[in-house]
């Protein structure tokens, strides 16, 4: 099983995904997200009926994302630099396990494409095309 820790810098609560299914590096990448009462974003959006923040769809993409490299990120962050085009079909629920594929778009320089969408159940949720961009390399 693919250690998700050592490939994001991300920790709790901003660390979104839970588990990485599928993995093709360069290719594409299939991570998944269970969503639970005890998510953090959950609390205040909404008290009487909880769903999850588009953003943190369009998050827990960018995340995933990450995951197209070969080689783990930790020495280089990656930011997301811009949502491209972002798309909200249905809110996702408490107990929804959220599908979120990437695949990656062209690059250039330090910046790349990917494009994603996030399913459950086989229902379109989100879709969104976004850049990513390549910090420098930390000491």
């Amino acid at each position: 099983m693919l250690d998700i820790r050592a490939q994001l810098p991300h920790r709790p609560p901003f660390l979104l995904l839970d588990r990485v299914l599928e993995r093709e590096p360069g290719v594409r990448v299939v991570a998944e997200k269970v969503v639970t009462y005890g998510d953090p974003f959950l609390r205040g959006h909404f008290p009487d009926r909880p769903l999850v923040p588009g953003v943190m769809l369009v998050e827990m993409l960018a995340q995933a994302a990450a995951f197209l490299e070969a080689e783990p990120l930790l020495d280089r962050p990656v930011f997301l630099a811009q949502i491209l085009d972002a798309r909200f079909k249905a809110p996702a629920f408490p107990g929804d396990r959220l599908e979120l594929s990437v695949r990656p778009g062209p690059g250039f320089a330090r910046l790349r494409r990917a494009e994603g969408e996030v399913r459950c159940d086989g229902r379109l949720l989100c879709t969104a095309k976004l850049l990513l961009a390549a910090g420098e390399a930390r000491p």
